[in-house]
């Protein structure tokens, strides 16, 4: 491996969250884009593990749903509201479902969790295995959404920081 050069890479995305609340179910954040997530148009990478720094300190619990295309999944702040052909063709991955009461560490006023059981069930006695993304053709992007599985307010659209932890290859 040439200095310098790494199969893994750590990602952050910024997503814009509403301002106030957001009811269970809503779409918490409209797509966002995930750059560079696999090497090469088309290819395909694994997520290992996903962070979620909470600067406003509230936990919410949500779904982060990936996806090869950028199709939304409904208007933030509304009820996710996509349509099946629209669903089928977003080329989903997969979606990582997060419970910020499983693991978290207090920062003062922010909050870090992390989730590296990907598959979801982290009571489970089945070993996490790690969730492929993939790319469209034409692409080295992924998308994610997210949506409420509570009520949130943040006081701020930029509360929230999510991090993937990607093997390239």
């Amino acid at each position: 491996m040439p200095y310098g050069k790494s199969d893994f890479k750590i990602i952050r995305v910024n997503p814009t969250v509403i301002a106030g609340t957001t009811e269970n179910n809503d779409v918490m954040f409209t797509n966002v884009e995930i750059p560079n997530a696999v090497i090469g148009n088309g290819g395909c990478s694994k997520l290992l593990a996903v962070y979620v720094i909470d600067t406003d300190n509230e936990n919410h619990n949500m779904d982060l749903i990936f996806m090869s295309t950028n199709t939304a999944l409904g208007t933030a702040g509304s009820a996710a509201n996509i349509s099946d052909a629209d669903a089928l063709a977003t080329n989903m991955c997969g979606v990582i479902s997060l419970d910020f009461t499983d693991r978290q560490c207090s920062l003062g006023g922010s909050t870090i969790t992390g989730f590296s059981n990907v598959h979801g069930d982290h009571g489970s006695s089945v070993p996490p295995s790690p969730m492929l993304l993939q790319a469209e053709d034409n692409s080295t992007s992924v998308f994610m959404g997210g949506i409420a599985r509570e009520e949130m307010a943040f006081a701020a659209t930029n509360n929230v920081q999510i991090i993937l932890h990607i093997a390239l290859r």
